[in-house]
């Protein structure tokens, strides 16, 4: 029972992060009918932003920055990921969905990604670093850790499933009560009667982007002290929020969100437990949602491939 709290806790931390992207992938999909590939990769670019501004791109200790100095890295981290965010919609989507090409936007975000991870390799070039954490946690219960039930649970991970709660709650608030949310769920339900009843469309949408990206990145700076990061992370990390949202099939922000929990339990579930007596260990948590990923859209492509020559037919 111990180990099964350990692993639940620790799964809802990371799926609370996953889950967080997967809102902004769902909420861009049913926007601009688009996979947005890059959007990982810009959440770690939200990530070593932040870690250079707080600690320059040398080794770091858990206790080389201080407060202020954290929360002035976290806001350059955010305010990056929702300026790039916005602005790869901008130049780089936005005119291939206006021409309607399909591999045009594909490989837009292909690019895009592949240009953040480049950007990042220049200046980052250890294989992982520890991202410097400013809160005391290690002075609450033992070294930072408190016993629940039997089991020894990380107050940190605690720290970030409740963080990530509050932003998806916000991100609801936002998206059902304010005007921007008004505007982008007209564009949801019919983007053309949107733009003739005078809903700026692409400026909603780029805004869209931009925050979305900035609450994704936001997430993802405050958990990185979890554990060290690399330049593959945000890569790793936007094809599990992808997994979670086709899981759902990109139904709605909070079932992306929920789906995004289930698979960071999944995923600390297959790193820590046995079945039928064979281990598959932590180097399958991170092959198994690619592999998934991958499965999915092959068998889909098939799908649709069939459902288009019945229809011919």
């Amino acid at each position: 029972m111990s180990l099964l709290l350990q692993v639940l806790v620790s799964g809802l931390a990371a799926g609370a992060v996953y889950g967080l992207v997967a809102i902004a992938l769902v909420l861009v999909y049913r926007l601009t009918g688009i996979v947005y590939f890059a959007f990982g990769d810009l959440v770690g670019l939200a990530v070593f932003a932040a870690l250079l501004v707080a600690a320059g791109t040398g080794p770091v200790t858990q206790t080389s920055v201080g407060a202020g100095r954290f929360l002035v890295a976290v806001a350059v981290g955010t305010a990056v990921c929702i300026a790039t965010s916005a602005g790869a919609y901008w130049l780089a989507v936005h005119p291939h969905l206006e021409r309607g090409s399909v591999v045009g936007w594909i490989a837009a975000t292909v690019a895009i990604a592949y240009a953040v991870r480049t950007s990042i390799d220049v200046f980052f070039t250890r294989p992982s670093y520890v991202f410097p954490d400013p809160l005391p946690f290690d002075e609450v219960g033992s070294d930072g850790f408190v016993a629940v039930g039997g089991a020894s649970i990380q107050v940190r991970a605690l720290f970030v499933i409740a963080f990530g709660f509050a932003l998806a709650l916000l991100a609801g608030l936002v998206l059902r009560r304010s005007k921007l949310g008004r505007g982008l769920r007209a564009i949801e339900s019919d983007v053309e009667a949107a733009g003739l009843a005078g809903v700026p469309v692409t400026r909603l949408i780029a805004v869209a982007f931009g925050l979305v990206g900035g609450l994704a990145g936001l997430a993802a700076v405050v958990a990185a002290p979890s554990a060290p990061f690399g330049v593959e992370a945000g890569s790793l990390l936007g094809v599990k929020a992808l997994l979670a949202a086709l899981v759902v099939g990109f139904s709605s922000p909070i079932a992306g969100f929920l789906a995004g929990l289930g698979v960071g339990v999944v995923e600390a579930g297959i790193a820590n437990f046995h079945l039928a007596g064979f281990e598959l260990g932590p180097a399958y948590h991170e092959l198994l949602p690619i592999a998934f990923v991958l499965v999915y859209v092959a068998v889909r492509a098939v799908a649709t491939d069939r459902g288009a020559a019945l229809r011919e037919t």
